[in-house]
């Protein structure tokens, strides 16, 4: 995926989806929506299919229908038989849970991250600056608040240097008086490594603080 520089500001990627998937429970996802928007956010109430959407774009889960496009590469067409493996999409997943190695440093863990990163764009130490890792990168994570977790989550991501970032509910495991920080370091984030991404939460005011562009979820539906 190509992201064009046109007059010094950088051409947002467009992102195509278009999913079915059904559930045994009875839940079905079907949704189609179009964006080139540098931050998009999926908003709805738990339950309504967001994360769902979010693993099919990342590869996690394949749909009995569908076909999703991110820029110029197809990442998945089920009438072709197109499944690209998660780790060939250049998608970055924050995952509600940190997924950090609790036995590794965090040094390692980010490392860890560019462990198959031959050409990367944004050095390790840019990344560790941004978000204010250095004081403990020995430390492991097992010894870090949620907002600390949640930053090494996201450096980790980041240093993968991804085309498109996912962030699923990014302030659930962050401890109230944390969040705003948080919060402040997501748009930092996003405003210097102008990576396009996708939003996910419940939250409405919280969204609209990162985004206009909002699309309503609710029972696997898009909805006004």
């Amino acid at each position: 995926m190509n992201q064009v520089l046109n007059g010094g500001k950088r051409t947002q990627p467009h992102l195509s989806f278009q999913a079915k998937l059904a559930y045994p429970s009875a839940f079905c996802l079907d949704i189609a929506f179009d964006t080139s928007s540098p931050v998009t956010a999926l908003w709805g109430p738990s339950g309504s299919g967001k994360t769902t959407i979010l693993s099919l774009i990342a590869g996690l889960l394949k749909p009995e229908q569908g076909r999703i496009q991110l820029g110029d590469r197809l990442l998945t067409d089920t009438q072709q038989g197109t499944q690209l493996p998660p780790e060939l999409r250049q998608v970055g997943f924050l995952f509600q849970d940190q997924c950090l190695f609790p036995h590794m440093s965090v040094l390692a863990n980010l490392q860890y991250g560019i462990r198959r990163q031959r050409n990367r764009t944004v050095p390790l130490d840019h990344i560790v600056e941004v978000l204010e890792l250095q004081d403990f990168l020995k430390r492991s994570p097992t010894t870090l608040s949620g907002g600390q977790k949640q930053r090494v989550a996201l450096a980790r991501v980041l240093a993968a240097t991804p085309q498109l970032l996912l962030l699923d509910e990014p302030l659930t495991s962050v401890e109230d008086a944390l969040s705003t920080r948080i919060e402040d370091f997501i748009h930092r984030v996003i405003g210097e490594f102008q990576i396009p991404t996708i939003l996910v939460s419940h939250n409405r005011p919280l969204v609209e603080r990162f985004t206009q562009h909002i699309i309503a979820i609710e029972q696997g539906r898009l909805c006004d």
